[in-house]
């Protein structure tokens, strides 16, 4: 205990030692280097859009904290927390920009495809209840209908959980059109989609 005590007084003495300026320009290239580093990948990777952006919005807390910290050891209290409410605010306005970034409609159906459809949205009756495969005709309208159908549905102010489903079973719905002829498990799957959006539909007076 008392080792990790004079390790902190240490590292205390040695930072109270460097100038301000110094500290500064340490605490803004570290928060900047991050910030180009998710930036960088969310330009260059389709991957990296698909992740959740919150994790940028600790470092900006970590840094917010930081800057407090570097401007307190200088300057007066009230003065520290308006430099670093201003940091918070513009490490907030960066995190909106990065939220921008969402990975392209090519590149989601071409995830999909790799999981298969069936993967993507999976029927809950049990397979004895599975019907007779739709015609080859039937079914393609029926997905023309249900695509039409969920571009209504994105159109409304939907729930966070109700979205995510609806671009789930777009995303299955799109895979299953440029599949052409449907097995009879993908046309359960299809069922039980048409059957999901009849109830988001029915949430939402489509």
């Amino acid at each position: 205990m008392n080792g990790i005590t004079n390790f902190f007084d240490n590292l205390f003495t040695r930072l109270s030692s460097l100038k301000f300026e110094h500290l500064l320009i340490a605490d803004l290239c570290a928060f900047g280097a991050i910030f180009l580093t998710v930036l960088i990948l969310c330009i260059f990777s389709q991957k990296m859009r698909f992740f959740d952006k919150r994790p940028f919005l600790c470092a900006v807390n970590v840094f917010t904290a930081l800057t407090f910290a570097v401007f307190a050891s200088t300057y007066a209290v009230a003065y520290s927390a308006a430099a670093s409410a201003a940091f918070w605010c513009v490490g907030y306005l960066l995190y909106g920009l990065l939220s921008l970034f969402k990975p392209s409609p090519a590149y989601m159906a071409k995830s999909e495809v790799k999981n298969t459809a069936v993967s993507v949205y999976r029927p809950s009756q049990p397979q004895s209840a599975i019907p007779a495969p739709a015609p080859a005709v039937q079914s393609g309208v029926r997905l023309e209908h249900a695509l039409s159908i969920a571009d209504k549905l994105l159109l409304k102010n939907l729930g966070r959980g109700d979205r995510q489903e609806l671009e789930k079973i777009k995303t299955s719905l799109t895979v299953l059109k440029v599949k052409g002829a449907l097995t009879p498990q993908e046309g359960e799957q299809l069922n039980e989609m048409f059957n999901a959006l009849l109830k988001l539909m029915a949430k939402y007076d489509l």
